[in-house]
């Protein structure tokens, strides 16, 4: 590999002539980046332009967001440069990287007599300039087929059976091959390993041979069982993603793999992927992930293949995160929304709702079936009333502990970070007026907590502050599900447009509101309800945007506590939620 064989290949460079590229080159050098390094900061001088000729960068902005991620034979530190400012990004690498190191002057007179080349380098740059503008919190590694390290953090975790398993998932998606030690041994001769080893030189060898699999379009799964930290490490600097592997059985994951892990200076996305049979209790999730840096953790079975199958799909961008609005009564509109994904047989990776929504997301979170699911919402919300432990209203209408008690009945002691498909609920901080996503904590009371409507139910007291109804402030947490980066979003809204009224009465009338009569007039429920969510559907547009399939429920002229009213709403949202999805159902399916 040499700089004229990389600016050759380059498609910035296609058109221009081999004089111009062989002078390109006589200014360029190769520099060898290791993983985790940083190419050029943030506000320092454009004076050079990098190629990427193996491995991978990411460009990240000051607030934290990932703005581009630069793969085999594409460019950085071009916007600067023909720009003549300061860089705006700093630019790290994920993997061991070699790099094509060209100074600004002599690429840009290089191409100057090559308009092709210049149209085609300002449309990177406008492009690049987009994304600095608009991109979310982690967008630009959705949907990559990145390489992948699957680590066991002890000797004794099932790290081969997890790499396999997923090789054999992934292989529905395209070319997927299992890398070990084995296969460096049987590619490279003992004096090669060595030299490898000990030379950075000859270490590019074994990178460009790692680098010429995904060239062929081969998705890597580099495993490091137990066995050699060398290896372990190259499968940390090479990878895009680090599945650190745990069995659940272990209840202080230690050892050398979590120890090179932390000293490899490594930039990519490390997740948990923790192995644990059914009826086995979590573990000490939220410890696991703090020790490990870890981002995100993944329960999976040995024998499950649906366990492996939504692994697969959220690592590679294509899990479906389901949205569950807040809404009372309405509510049960999601219902009809779940059987109908039942039936189509979309597959629910994620979950996520506030208030109403947040209820029904925790019981499908918790694995009941969506039978299960109706006749426990029936029990709790038709058949009997848990919101009738009225006091005098100095803090609210109700105490609320007969609601809570019974959700703690429904959930247990289950916490949010033990559930084997992820959940997070909404609630809003009224000391500090913001929404609160939780991932963590007991189910049954940060579900209570986002249905505790201000003013009808008390807030949670937690640390000094106040916490209540999580539609006061965000309704349809779209945004919180987007950030999680896992795939497609279908959003259930179940708001209705408009607010309460008082039909008939022209006004200006005081006392007006207390001679209304029938279903349409305005009740005290009804309007403090629609008075603490008046901020949240002000942005409900906007969270609707970031859904892939959004559904505004039929829910017209229904009440915010007409419980009775429940098999018609099912239904209707049932129908509705079939027509909607039928179409996409094999994009969302696959």
């Amino acid at each position: 590999m040499n700089a004229r064989e990389i600016l050759g290949q380059c498609p910035l460079f296609a058109g221009v002539d081999d004089g111009a590229l062989d002078a390109l080159a006589g200014d360029a050098t190769l520099v060898d980046v290791p993983s985790g390094e940083r190419v050029f900061a943030q506000g320092e001088d454009s004076d050079h332009i990098f190629i990427v000729a193996t491995g991978r960068l990411r460009a990240v902005l000051a607030d934290g967001r990932v703005t581009d991620v630069i793969t085999r034979l594409q460019p950085t530190g071009e916007i600067g440069a023909v720009l003549g400012e300061r860089h705006s990004a700093d630019v790290y690498a994920v993997r061991d990287s070699v790099l094509v190191r060209l100074p600004t002057s002599a690429m840009l007179d290089a191409l100057r007599p090559f308009p092709d080349a210049l149209l085609r380098l300002t449309r990177l740059i406008t492009r690049r300039l987009r994304q600095n503008a608009s991109v979310a919190p982690h967008a630009a590694t959705v949907n990559e087929r990145n390489s992948l390290a699957v680590v066991a953090a002890t000797p004794s975790a099932p790290a081969r059976l997890v790499a396999e398993r997923l090789v054999e998932t992934l292989s529905s998606l395209g070319e997927t091959q299992l890398v070990d030690l084995r296969t460096i041994e049987q590619a490279f001769n003992a004096d090669d390993r060595e030299a490898m080893r000990a030379d950075a030189h000859a270490a590019r060898r074994l990178i460009e041979y790692l680098n010429v699999l995904e060239a062929r379009g081969v998705q890597p799964v580099y495993l490091a069982d137990a066995g050699s930290q060398p290896w372990a490490r190259r499968c940390m600097r090479q990878a895009d993603r680090v599945l650190l592997v745990i069995d659940a059985a272990e209840r202080e994951p230690h050892g050398a793999m979590l120890e090179a892990l932390q000293s490899s200076g490594t930039r990519a996305t490390v997740d948990l992927v923790i192995v644990r049979a059914a009826g086995m209790p979590a573990g000490p999730v939220l410890a696991w992930k703090q020790r490990a840096g870890a981002r995100a953790h993944y329960f999976v079975r040995a024998d499950r293949e649906e366990d492996f199958a939504s692994l697969a799909r959220q690592l590679t961008g294509r899990g479906v995160g389901l949205v569950l609005g807040g809404g009372g009564a309405r509510g049960f509109a999601h219902v009809g929304l779940l059987q109908a994904l039942r039936d189509l047989r979309i597959p629910v990776d994620v979950v996520g709702g506030s208030s109403m929504g947040a209820y029904f997301a925790a019981l499908l979170a918790c694995e009941e079936s969506i039978d299960n699911i109706r006749r426990i919402a029936r029990e709790t919300f038709v058949a009997h009333n848990y919101l009738n432990d009225y006091v005098l209203p100095t803090v609210s209408l109700i105490r609320g502990r007969k609601f809570v008690r019974h959700l703690h009945d429904t959930f247990g002691d289950r916490s949010i970070e033990s559930l084997r498909r992820p959940f997070f609920c909404m609630t809003t901080n009224l000391s500090r007026g913001t929404a609160v996503a939780h991932h963590h904590g007991p189910v049954y009371l940060w579900t209570a907590t986002s249905m505790a409507v201000p003013g009808v139910a008390p807030p949670l007291v937690y640390n000094g502050e106040l916490y209540a109804d999580g539609s006061v402030i965000n309704s349809l947490p779209t945004d919180v599900m987007q950030s999680l980066d896992r795939g497609p979003i279908i959003a259930s809204d179940v708001s209705t447009e408009g607010g309460v009224e008082a039909p008939g009465v022209e006004g200006p009338d005081p006392e007006g509101a207390f001679g209304l009569k029938g279903d349409d007039a305005p009740r005290l429920l009804s309007i403090l309800f629609r008075t603490a969510t008046l901020t949240s559907e002000s942005g409900v547009a906007a969270r609707a945007a970031r859904a892939d399939r959004y559904l505004r429920m039929p829910v017209e002229r229904i009440g915010m506590f007409d419980w009775k009213r429940m098999d018609e709403i099912v239904e209707r949202a049932y129908q509705h939620a079939l027509a909607e999805l039928a179409p996409h159902r094999d994009r969302l399916a696959r």
